[in-house]
């Protein structure tokens, strides 16, 4: 009998970046380039608002070659269409986004089911005809430009690819005349098939970027077991069960910080010394204030980091889980920080927290499900209440028990994944007042009262009002 367990394939959708060997015309399509881009600046000048909210990507080019056609700037109709629709279509990527966050404001606008299903029915259809569904859409989804300059749209009627060696393939591009193709060699092992987009990069070497598909290997059966997971700055995740992943990663993420920072400031005064000798400043701005170096080193450090999270996260996530994890695609709001403080925040990798997340979940053949994150990291895990008190890496529960913080808020993450009362788009002031009314009647039940719990030290005297008030509504029910 085989020991081995049974798999099934679970495809993957990435982009494979090939570099460009040799070019037969690298002037035409510098020209192409630019004259790519005027579609792209008109489609999101025209569509890029309101104006073309629910807009298919298919009728965008019709209503912009009503303000510019492609013959009188020279280009040709294919790759004019392609550009259009790909302008669009990231028009449309923006507006589902967008509508993201309008369907939870519009839960947290009301909650009356008829009033929501109507505002989600206008928000589909024309989002300007409610005053205040106008001005949550106007503060949502913010009108777009674009300068993008450095690529073109090929779909696979305007290019033929052949494979020339085990290693290098051919391919004839669609021109700026008809019946003559460009042709470009590839460094690549396989035939290239589907959209492509030659671009431009910043190093002024051309590149084909394509959409490759690939099977991962994922174990067959439900996950047999839970776990909460806790995203931090020290180190990336801390789960319930005590495992502390990538934890070196506020040293890399400050030391990325302080070298930015370091660099910027003395860019700044480059700059101005060089805005006050017009002898040398030709000179500077051409050779020492570039993007080049500076991109490649940011480019480094992210994949840095992101190998450092996710090498450590495989090794923690080896089987199927229902993993839980904190909902941070809000924006965070709060008290206004130190610039440093903020500047560690503004480089904070939370979006690839996430995505490293979904990337091993899918991996392993784990479900992973996101929570509301309001006050996990102030609660007590042992009682699920508010009692007791956090203090950088400790957090002391009211019985004086001192356990890892992070862990602690992994433990709630876990337990609000079964949590009926607290859904995942309340807002944290509803949060909170579930929490306040499970501690009182956890201290109802020990003999205790919210004013003995200040004057021993349980509750935080931030909640002290709010507790008082809620202490009385209870007595008066009860």
């Amino acid at each position: 009998m085989s020991t081995h367990k049974k798999q099934q394939n679970n495809e993957e959708i990435y982009t494979q970046v090939i570099p460009v060997v040799s070019c037969s015309d690298i002037d035409q399509v510098k020209r192409l380039i630019k004259l790519c881009g005027v579609p792209r600046a008109l489609t999101y000048n025209k569509l890029g608002s309101l104006q073309g909210w629910g807009l298919d990507w298919k009728k965008a080019d019709p209503i912009i070659r009503t303000m510019l056609k492609p013959t009188n700037i020279g280009l040709p109709a294919k790759l004019w269409e392609w550009s259009v629709n790909d302008a669009m279509k990231s028009i449309t990527a923006q507006q589902e986004a967008a509508r993201t966050f309008i369907i939870r404001a519009i839960y947290r606008h009301t909650s009356d089911t008829a009033e929501r299903l109507r505002l989600i029915g206008l928000m589909k259809t024309d989002p300007t005809g409610d005053n205040w569904l106008h001005r949550t859409s106007r503060k949502q989804y913010l009108r777009g430009h674009t300068f993008v300059r450095n690529q073109i749209v090929y779909q696979s009627g305007g290019y033929n690819c052949k494979r020339l060696t085990r290693n290098t393939v051919r391919i004839e591009l669609a021109g700026l005349v008809k019946g003559k193709r460009i042709t470009i060699k590839l460094k690549c092992r396989h035939v290239i098939s589907g959209q492509i987009r030659l671009i431009l990069n910043e190093q002024n070497k051309l590149e084909i970027h394509c959409i490759r598909k690939r099977i991962l290997p994922v174990s067959i059966g439900k996950p047999t077991d839970k776990i909460g997971i806790d995203k931090g700055y020290t180190e990336a995740f801390y789960t319930s069960n005590g495992d502390e992943i990538a934890a070196g990663l506020g040293k890399l993420m400050t030391a990325k910080t302080n070298r930015i920072t370091r660099t910027n400031r003395n860019r700044y005064r480059l700059r101005s010394y060089a805005k006050n000798n017009p002898a040398k400043a030709a000179i500077i701005l051409e050779h020492n204030l570039g993007h080049k170096v500076k991109s490649r080193k940011l480019e480094r450090e992210k994949a840095t980091i992101q190998n450092f999270i996710r090498k450590d996260l495989r090794r923690v996530i080896t089987s199927p889980l229902q993993i839980f994890a904190e909902d941070l695609s809000s924006p965070i709001k709060g008290k206004q920080q130190a610039k440093g403080i903020n500047r560690k925040l503004n480089q904070w990798m939370k979006g690839e927290l996430q995505v490293s997340l979904e990337k091993i979940s899918k991996e392993t053949g784990s479900t992973l499900s996101v929570v509301n994150p309001a006050y996990t990291s102030q609660m007590c895990s042992f009682s699920g209440t508010l009692l007791g008190s956090r203090n950088g890496d400790r957090f002391t529960r009211f019985s004086g028990v001192v356990v890892q913080s992070d862990q602690n808020a992994a433990m709630n993450i876990l337990y609000r994944g079964s949590d009926s009362e607290i859904t995942r788009w309340m807002k944290y002031a509803e949060v909170r007042k579930v929490l306040l009314l499970r501690t009182i009647r956890y201290l109802v039940s020990i003999g205790k009262s919210v004013t003995d719990a200040l004057n021993l030290g349980w509750l935080i005297p931030k909640f002290k009002a709010e507790a008082l008030k809620l202490e009385i509504e209870y007595h008066r029910q009860g």
